[in-house]
């Protein structure tokens, strides 16, 4: 009788095994943990820049630390991404900021047309606030160390 209990639980699980759900195979597609609310890149680093999401009305990602002369990589790309232009300052207002890198240097500030990713280095130390022209609640600060 044991053996007829143990046969019938390795049928049903192999009948289950069969039948459960696509014959596609499942793979992960994304391993990496979720944005953080700060993000920190490291001098010599072959990694790529520090990044900042941004969403359909806001940015999706925090605050980041890098070191003066590294990069971040601005992303548009998203599902849900928008239509944006950061500039230096806050409440989609342009401030001049010393020190902040030349894109940001106008009121024009830089376009980011829906999909858009750019990458833009931050050559001297300071806290930089970014925002959008067109969502004034987008606010994001890149700090910038020796």
């Amino acid at each position: 009788m044991r053996r007829l209990a143990v046969l019938f639980m390795l049928l049903c699980a192999a009948t289950l095994a069969a039948c459960g759900g696509s014959s596609a195979a499942v793979t992960p597609t994304d391993t990496t943990a979720p944005a953080a609310t700060a993000t920190t890149a490291t001098t010599g680093s072959t990694s790529s820049a520090a990044k900042i999401t941004m969403g359909l009305t806001d940015f999706t990602s925090g605050d980041v630390t890098i070191k003066a002369g590294q990069a971040v990589t601005f992303d548009d790309s998203g599902d849900n991404a928008g239509t944006h232009n950061l500039v230096t300052g806050a409440n989609g207002q342009f401030t001049a900021m010393a020190g902040a890198p030349k894109e940001f240097a106008s009121q024009g500030g830089i376009s980011f047309p829906l999909g858009t990713v750019k990458t833009i280095t931050f050559p001297t130390a300071g806290t930089f606030t970014i925002t959008c022209t067109f969502h004034p609640s987008m606010l994001v600060k890149v700090t910038v160390t020796p």
